[in-house]
């Protein structure tokens, strides 16, 4: 896709902004949708309870990005509490390959929503 958009569209992109844009795509494709591509994306979590959503998303997106984006190393994934009534998160720190570049991101496991979270909102290490 980097190929597309630098040739059709005009957009440069550093090697980071592609990386986020690929798993944007990976981390919010139905898993089984593309029968060429079985292990590509993550399953519906349908009815499950949190803690199952959280341990089957975890497994899938290490093996999905293990597969699919191989510029990226995951170093943990974490739950993210959840918010005013809402299901908890999913927060997937990574490192860049080439660089040793971390990153950090926030997946809303309902929505699929995928956002790198800035270093300011990180929580403090001590937990403070």
């Amino acid at each position: 896709m980097g190929f597309l958009h630098r040739k059709f569209l005009g957009v440069m992109e550093t090697p980071r902004e592609a990386v986020l844009r690929n798993l944007g795509h990976l981390l919010q494709a139905k898993r089984g949708a593309a029968s060429l591509l079985p292990g590509f994306g993550l399953t519906e979590t349908g009815f499950r309870s949190d803690a199952e959503r959280v341990a089957g998303l975890s497994a899938e997106i290490r093996e999905t990005l293990a597969c699919y984006e191989p510029r990226v190393e995951v170093v943990e994934i974490n739950e993210e509490p959840a918010r005013a009534g809402g299901a908890p998160g999913l927060v997937v720190r990574l490192r860049l390959r080439g660089s040793l570049e971390p990153m950090e991101l926030l997946l809303d496991p309902g929505s699929r929503r995928l956002r790198e979270r800035p270093p300011e909102e990180a929580p403090a290490e001590d937990g403070t």
